[in-house]
């Protein structure tokens, strides 16, 4: 009797731990939304047999920062792990206790964590990251992995005009003027969203036919447009005009909101041709297009 004790007592210590291990990969994807931005993780821990073992967390930076531009950066106390009971907000270089289990574990532990980074404002594209150190510590030892959390920003940019369609009206006034100079009624005006560096571009690949000459001139800009085209240019087919060029429309980089930014521009029709132009209602298609970079 005596012997079979003395044989279990031996079996307990050799497997107290036997091997443990913590990993950490990436369940992909990132959800950006007014004011936040979540990505999932997952956590593992290889455990093949432990009577007590935590899993503890510590943020290695003080900052979430853009790889391209560390100027652009978020304080890591907006970084909260969610497992979906418990939210946990990392401080730098503090250590928190995700998990703990006082009875005995066999194969270990896995577990889903929503990464959430709160209260931010517009955030400029590109990827950004922060180092996260994972703990898996027992009774005599510990294991740890250090875990680069990254997630990506797209660009967003958006055009949108307030006044559709432009209307030019040749007059009985007027029709028989070889000189006449006629603009539209209302200039329109061109409103621009965008997190990055833009370029707002008229296209008129559906242009269509002309009755006479037309010709575009920039009247207004707001803010963020850094240039634009000052002069009148006349409008032909199947080309693209870079009508001005901007910064991101924000009012604070991270911690604003976008701002309104428009362009004016104002649309004329020119008869020079000492010919009377014909008579009718003529539709011609132009296209705004917003595009990143400001080159």
């Amino acid at each position: 009797m005596k012997k079979i004790i003395f044989i279990i007592s031996i079996i307990l210590f050799s497997f107290n731990p036997a091997y443990s291990n913590v990993t950490v990969k990436s369940l992909g994807g990132t959800v950006v939304s007014a004011n936040q931005v979540s990505t999932s993780i997952q956590v593992i821990e290889d455990i093949f047999l432990s009577l007590q073992f935590f899993l503890k967390v510590k943020a290695l930076d003080p900052y979430i920062t853009n790889v391209s531009n560390s100027q652009y950066k978020i304080p890591i106390n907006q970084l909260y792990l969610n497992d979906g009971t418990n939210e946990f907000q990392m401080q730098p270089n503090v250590e928190m206790t995700l998990y703990s289990e006082n009875n005995p574990q066999l194969w270990g532990y896995k577990k889903n964590y929503t990464c959430i980074i709160k209260n931010i404002g517009v955030l400029p594209p590109g990827t950004y990251s922060t180092k996260l150190q994972f703990q898996t510590q027992m009774a005599i030892m510990s294991y740890n992995t250090v875990y680069n959390l990254t997630f990506t920003i797209p660009i967003n940019q958006e055009v949108s005009s307030i006044t559709n369609p432009v209307n030019i009206k040749l007059t009985p006034e007027n029709v028989f003027e070889t000189n006449v100079n006629i603009s539209n009624i209302t200039t329109p005006q061109i409103l621009i969203k965008s997190n990055d560096d833009w370029k707002l571009i008229l296209d008129t690949s559906n242009l269509g036919n002309l009755v006479g000459k037309y010709y575009f001139q920039i009247t207004g800009v707001s803010k963020n447009v850094t240039e634009y085209e000052t002069s009148q240019v006349e409008i032909l087919p199947n080309r693209q005009y870079v009508l001005a060029k901007g910064k991101p429309t924000v009012t604070e980089v991270v911690s604003g909101n976008y701002s309104t930014d428009f362009v004016n521009i104002k649309y004329m029709l020119k008869n020079s041709s000492e010919k009377y132009l014909k008579e009718g209602q003529f539709k011609n298609y132009v296209n705004y297009i917003i595009q990143s970079g400001g080159e």
